[in-house]
């Protein structure tokens, strides 16, 4: 979810059901060579917009992760995180060539000291301690169940599992069978699936078939913070849900846009929004051509003016 989960848009989805979200991933080496500063912007936290907060870290180090979580704790602005996730789960070639993320399967020795040390610490400040990874690194090297059994016995308070190998990113089908088999390996440690959930009838299946506790939603939530109160609506069997109209989804943009703005400055907010404002306008009429206006907008006057050239257009063929 790099790019896409910032502070903003955590609350957004807060507001529309989600229960909690993690930042984006975090280098804890980083953390702990330069402080809090340089990484401060991919950490911050706000408890009144996003409810239990969540820190996202990682590394191949047992005291990295120490030693950083001391770090954010010793800080005014993030000693209210709830929980520290630590992603073995991440398949990017500059986080796996560390030894870090999913190349942690790998090694699931070191993976365990990571996770106990990281316990006893987060233990000793008051916070959870969960661990996100995937079915293997391979298809040849899926050692999922084992891995996980590895997590729990270490001290993994929670454990989420993408339905995908690392080698597989993000192509494919999510497999939920072998989630159901590590969930089945860990039957006593709190358990998110997550891999391939995009609506209540989908959310609804990936629990039937991994047996898991709960889900998490990731890629179908960007540009589709409804996902949370969709998945909500369906699961208490009411008709409260309705697909959000071309004018909602503009606003929506416009909104994450402002609060993006209010981070970064408007400069920077709308460049990293441009790989977020195409997943809002999937579906549109035109949508390819409004697409390559949003990449090329600079300020937030342009991208409004754009969305409103869109909705005039649409207004004309009603």
């Amino acid at each position: 979810m790099a790019g896409f989960s910032s502070v903003t848009f955590r609350g957004i989805c807060h507001g529309l059901g989600s229960d909690y979200a993690p930042t984006e991933l975090t280098s804890a080496r980083s953390v702990v060579m330069n402080g809090v500063p340089k990484s401060y912007r991919f950490m911050a936290i706000d408890p009144e917009r996003e409810g239990v907060t969540c820190i996202q870290l990682f590394g191949n180090t047992p005291d990295d992760f120490s030693e950083a979580m001391k770090i954010i704790c010793d800080d005014d602005r993030l000693s209210r995180v709830d929980i520290f996730d630590i992603n073995m789960g991440c398949p990017v070639q500059k986080v796996v060539k560390t030894g870090a993320g999913s190349a942690l399967m790998k090694t699931p020795g070191l993976a365990g000291k990571i996770v106990e040390q990281s316990r006893k610490t987060a233990e000793k400040l008051g916070k959870l301690l969960t661990v996100k990874t995937r079915t293997g690194f391979s298809e040849n090297n899926k050692n999922g169940p084992e891995f996980v059994k590895v997590l729990a016995q270490s001290g993994a308070q929670a454990i989420c599992v993408h339905g995908r190998t690392a080698v597989q990113m993000y192509s494919g089908s999510a497999d939920w069978e072998t989630i159901g088999k590590m969930r089945e390996a860990v039957p006593d440690v709190y358990f998110f699936a997550n891999g391939d959930v995009k609506d209540g009838q989908s959310a609804e299946k990936i629990l039937e078939v991994t047996g898991a506790d709960g889900i998490m939603v990731g890629r179908a939530a960007c540009g589709n913070p409804w996902i949370f109160k969709q998945i909500k609506d369906y699961f208490n069997d009411t008709n409260a849900f309705n697909e959000p109209t071309i004018t909602e989804k503009c606003d929506m943009l416009i909104t994450e846009l402002d609060g993006r703005i209010a981070e970064v400055g408007e400069r920077t907010a709308v460049l990293e929004m441009r790989s977020v404002m195409p997943q809002y306008i999937k579906g549109f009429p035109g949508a390819a051509g409004i697409k390559v206006a949003l990449c090329r907008a600079s300020t937030r006057m342009e991208v409004r003016q754009i969305l409103d050239n869109c909705l005039k257009e649409e207004d004309g063929r009603c």
